[in-house]
Parts: C-alpha cells; sequence; structure tokens
C-alpha cells in the first residue's frame, strides 16, 4: 500500500466533501495570527476533596468529634466516618489524648496540621497565561505555539496570506476569562481557574499559523468554493470568515479549464485505467493509511505492468519518488524551472543519486530567454551536471510542450510542470491529468525516444 504524502492525504480524504464540485488544489496558506501574554489573575484548584478539607481545618479549629463535625456540616454520619478514616489512612488525622469524654478527641497529624494552614492560605495569585489570538475568527485559539512561523518566513514560501478581521491591535476586550479558561481545559490544565485579565501584552513580530487551502470548483468553473484545513482537519468557523471577506475571488483565486492529457497509443489508451477508477482506489487506501496504528514497514510490492490515470495530487509524490528510489536512470523534461521546486532538498537528493551511480537526463526550455524561469535554480543545476559529467546532462531545448518524467521502468507523460508547479504567485489552477506505464520495454523505447528528442532541439 503506498504511503501519502501530507497533501495527498488531504486529497484523498476531501476530494468528495463538496458534493458536485471537485477539489482543484491543496494549497500551503498562512493564517495571521499573534501571540498574547495574559496577566492573569488565577486561582489554582486545591488538590483535596471539599469534604476532607473541611474536616480537617474544623479539626484544627477544635471541632474534635465525629458527632460535633457531622452536626456541623449536617450531612450524614457515615460520609463524615468515611472521610475522617480516609484521613487516618493518609496520617493527617489521629486521637488525641483522653479528656474525660467517652470516646477520645480527634486531633492533626504534624503533617495534617501543615496541610490544613496550607488550605486555609490559598489564595489567588497572578500569573502569565501564554496564548495565541486568531486574527481571522479574531479570538483566541488553542493553537500550538511551537508551529507558529514568521510571516516572512511564510511569504518566502509562497504561502497564501489569508486576511485579518481588523486591522487593529488586540485589545483586552476581545478575549474573556471564559475563553481563557475554556483553553486551560483543552490543554488539561484543570487546577486553574483565571478569574480576572488585569493586562494583556501583544507581541510585534508578525505571525502566522501554517494551514491548508482546499479549492473546489464545478465543471463550468464559475462556482469556486474554499475548504481551510487546520491541524489536519476542516474548520467550517475559518471557512465562513473567508466567505465575508470575499472568498475566492478576493484572494486572487481562480480555476481554468482543465489541461489537455496527452494521449497515448490506442493499445495502451484502450488499457488505461480511468482516473476515477484510480482515484477510488486510492481514497480507500488513505482510509487505511490513517487508520493503522503501526504502518507495515514492508515494501509495497508493485505491480510488473500497469497504465492507469494519475491526479494532480500525486504528481509530487512520484517526483518525489523518482529521486529517492531510482536505481538506474532518470529522465525529466520540463518547459519552466522554478527555485521553490530546485531548493536544496531537490539538489541533495538528486546528488545522492548521482553519487550511487544513477544516470539521470534534464531537459528544459520553452523559449529562449524565458523570464518564467529562475536563473538561480538554473545555474546549480548546470554547476550540479558540471561535477557530474559522465552521469548527468542538463540540456536547454528550443522549445518544448513535452512534460516527462521517466524513472527506472516508469514512464509518466502529462500536462504537470514537475519543475514549477510552485513559485508562482499566480493564484489560478487547473486539474492536471496524466498517465503513469509502468513496463520495461515501454519504458526503454520512451527513455530512447526523448533522448533522440532532447538532442535534436538542444540550443
Amino acid at each position: 500500500m503506498p504511503t501519502f504524502s501530507p497533501d495527498n492525504l488531504l486529497a484523498a480524504r476531501f476530494q468528495g466533501a463538496r458534493p458536485g464540485l471537485e477539489l482543484t488544489a491543496v494549497v500551503d496558506a498562512a493564517l495571521p495570527v499573534t501571540r498574547i501574554t495574559a496577566d492573569v489573575l488565577a486561582q489554582d484548584s486545591k488538590k483535596i476533596p471539599l469534604l476532607d478539607e473541611f474536616v480537617l481545618r474544623l479539626v484544627g479549629t477544635n471541632l474534635r468529634t465525629e458527632e460535633a463535625i457531622t452536626g456541623f456540616l449536617g450531612l450524614p454520619a457515615n460520609m463524615v466516618t468515611d472521610t475522617i478514616a480516609e484521613q487516618f489512612s493518609k496520617d493527617l488525622l489521629t486521637y488525641g489524648p483522653p479528656d474525660g469524654a467517652t470516646s477520645r478527641p480527634l486531633a492533626l497529624t504534624a503533617r495534617g496540621d501543615q496541610t490544613a494552614r496550607e488550605l486555609a492560605s490559598i489564595t489567588p495569585v497572578r500569573v502569565n497565561e501564554p496564548l495565541v489570538f486568531d486574527q481571522l475568527l479574531w479570538k483566541i485559539r488553542p493553537f500550538d505555539r511551537r508551529v507558529i512561523i514568521p510571516r516572512r518566513q511564510a511569504e518566502g514560501q509562497h504561502m497564501l496570506l489569508l486576511p485579518a478581521a481588523q486591522r487593529r491591535p488586540v485589545e483586552m476586550s476581545d478575549i474573556t476569562v471564559a475563553e481563557i479558561n475554556a483553553q486551560l481545559r483543552e490543554r488539561g490544565l484543570n487546577d486553574r481557574e483565571v478569574l480576572q485579565i488585569r493586562h494583556i501584552t501583544e507581541s510585534k513580530a508578525p505571525r502566522v499559523m501554517p494551514a491548508k487551502l482546499l479549492v473546489y470548483a464545478d465543471a463550468g468553473r464559475t462556482d469556486i468554493q474554499l475548504g481551510v484545513i487546520i491541524d489536519g482537519e476542516l474548520s467550517h468557523p475559518h471557512e465562513f470568515a473567508l466567505l465575508s471577506h470575499g472568498g475566492a475571488q478576493a484572494l486572487g483565486i481562480q480555476v481554468d479549464a482543465p489541461a489537455e492529457r496527452p494521449a497515448l497509443e490506442a493499445e495502451l489508451e484502450r488499457a488505461r485505467i480511468p482516473l476515477a477508477e484510480v482515484t477510488q482506489k486510492r481514497a480507500e487506501q488513505a482510509a487505511a493509511q490513517l487508520a493503522s496504528v503501526t504502518p507495515t514497514e514492508l515494501p509495497e510490492e508493485l505491480p510488473r505492468e500497469e497504465i492507469r490515470a494519475i491526479s494532480v495530487f500525486e504528481h509530487p509524490d512520484l517526483l518525489d519518488e523518482a529521486l529517492t528510489q531510482a536505481r538506474r536512470r532518470i529522465l525529466l523534461i520540463a518547459p519552466w524551472i522554478k527555485r521553490a521546486i530546485v531548493n536544496t532538498d531537490f539538489l541533495s537528493k538528486l546528488e545522492k543519486l548521482l553519487r550511487r551511480g544513477v544516470s539521470v537526463h534534464i531537459a528544459y526550455g520553452y523559449t529562449l530567454n524565458d523570464p518564467k524561469n529562475d536563473r538561480d535554480a538554473v545555474r546549480k543545476l548546470e554547476n550540479l551536471a558540471s561535477r557530474y559529467k559522465e552521469r548527468f546532462t542538463f540540456t536547454q531545448v528550443k522549445s518544448t510542450h513535452a512534460k516527462v518524467l521517466l524513472y527506472d521502468d516508469v514512464w509518466i507523460t502529462t500536462s504537470f510542470n514537475w519543475l514549477s508547479f510552485e513559485g508562482d504567485r499566480d493564484r489560478t489552477y487547473r486539474m492536471e491529468e496524466g498517465t503513469l506505464v509502468r513496463g520495461r520495454s515501454i519504458a526503454d523505447t520512451q527513455y530512447n525516444r526523448y533522448l533522440d528528442l532532447i538532442a535534436q532541439e538542444s540550443v
């Protein structure tokens, strides 16, 4: 069974969440947040049952018989008897010396006396409570402060910045005692009760909470809806908040017509498993992965031959599979190269393959001097090719519409831009569909065909 990347898993889980609409994209998003430190008056709960406390404190005030305590509290005698017995077992109560009465009086042990004095002296204290304020919902939320990142980092990663509900500093009136106590309970802090907010301090550094945006569209691409994933789950409050700010249109999100899928030879087309069938199977596999407590570590037994559709969401995983698992060869053709894809991680994986003796051919080019290419990413690939001349050829071609990934015995032809699917600030999405063909003879034929094409079209 395949292991799904986080985005691919989200796509498999939520592709059917909007009946009549198709999931078109899973987008890295950034939810604006601010870190708040609240100076509050709080009281920690006493770590002893209330009846136990009353018994100890009454004995400490010289109410020293079971009958006197029962009468004072107005409770059933058996409840007081059981509580007194428990305090004896905890070494908090003992019997004092006879005072002439028919029964020996109760007395506090040294430990019991200390406990009674501590119970009597508990008073509210001022403490600082760290909070995270969600600026889209304009309320505090129980987010893990450790996963919050600087806004500048999110911008560098081309994350889609979600709007804030208001453009003003957070005020003390925006936070309630009840909200803080509710968050304390969610964090498992049941022994603290906030009584009053005295002051708040807002961090000045802009921060964001990483999130995912699901983009859905109808067949005519006139109805575009958004789903918001926070901590791995759909958040309807955030979705409604985005709608109130103009939804997809306000964020500049558009969905274009699906790109035309490269056709196969007639015989291969007839054998091709369609996308709907593949998608259903992958949804079942994703559900099994989520349900598995201890995922199997046995490698998946792949079929020797297969011809099937691949969705836009599967392409990045297949590129990563090629970069990490190829044993003999990789051939990749793409019109454009972006630094968001050809990054340090990409280059590191590629160099590991070259060191293992894997043969690599990468070709790119749509037009000469195309400004859509990131020159520094191209330069890094050129440098790597110069160091591994016998194993790595990096070629600019005059013009290519081909979008091909071939590794070992797998050939993928598609409309997906392998080396530029991230990095553009243009928020226009479309369903990119491709075909995966697994088989030694077909892969060999296509490999040689594309090598000839690269040689003929090289600049």
